[in-house]
């Protein structure tokens, strides 16, 4: 079992329940940009819950969600029961060897989940394949302000959950979007300020490893603690951070 089955497997059902997943701000964005039709065959790659797949569905001709952890997935079919879609499927599957033929779809999302892939070049080496000439792939994915910051980033991260591997910057995406085949037709930041307590809580961190991220954040001067996103109280606590979040079309030309 990899680790982020292993991660997401022990705390499925606190995914399926957040709003944070089920409905940020920037799912709206990646809807606008996918401008999905009746016609479209969707694909959502690591599908988690299903959030993304459940709200491309009624826009869509069918949609298939794609996940690693069969424990997120089962909560994502009983949403998709009881809310009565019956052109939505999930199945297990691994991003960077997508199972399915050449040109099988004509839009593909993934959100909130690119920074777990080991190997983004072979996700979007997969991505360009099953897309169709003229197909989309709009992704959203928290990045890192500058390459300088991107370890100090990473290590914050995977201390709080071991299955991340790299929060990206913005000109990395753009040179292995390049490097995939992809045009790249539209972009913007979405900003996401997550509460410390919360995040913690989220991925079930054990109080020493909540103590090892308050030292982290602690390492950084004043300036380098504003450019990450760091937010603290009138005692100097960490409360919170901002993630910006890209939102990018990429167009398979």
């Amino acid at each position: 079992m990899t680790s982020s089955q292993e991660q997401f497997g022990a705390h499925a059902a606190k995914y399926a329940q957040s709003e944070i997943h089920r409905a940020g701000p920037s799912l709206p964005v990646l809807l606008d940009f996918a401008a999905p039709t009746r016609q479209d065959r969707a694909l959502d790659v690591a599908t988690g819950t299903g959030h993304t797949a459940l709200a491309l569905a009624p826009r869509v001709a069918q949609v298939t969600g794609l996940d690693l952890t069969e424990a997120m997935l089962a909560h994502a079919r009983q949403q998709a029961g009881a809310a009565g879609l019956a052109n939505v499927t999930f199945q297990p599957g691994d991003a960077e060897a997508l199972p399915f033929p050449d040109a099988a779809f004509t839009l593909l999302t993934s959100r909130h989940a690119p920074h777990h892939f080991h190997h983004l070049d072979r996700f979007l080496a997969e991505a360009f394949r099953v897309l169709e000439p003229g197909g989309r792939l709009v992704i959203a994915d928290q990045i890192s302000p500058t390459p300088e910051l991107q370890p100090w980033i990473d290590t914050y991260q995977r201390r709080r959950d071991p299955s991340h591997v790299a929060q990206r910057t913005v000109a990395a995406w753009r040179e292995l979007a390049r490097a995939a085949g992809f045009g790249w037709a539209r972009d913007t930041l979405v900003p996401y300020r997550l509460e410390f307590g919360w995040w913690v809580a989220q991925s079930g961190c054990a109080p020493e490893t909540v103590r090892a991220l308050r030292e982290h954040a602690a390492s950084l001067t004043a300036e380098e603690q504003d450019a990450v996103g760091l937010h603290f109280g009138e005692a100097g606590e960490l409360v919170a951070h901002t993630e910006q979040m890209l939102v990018v079309r990429l167009e398979k030309r």
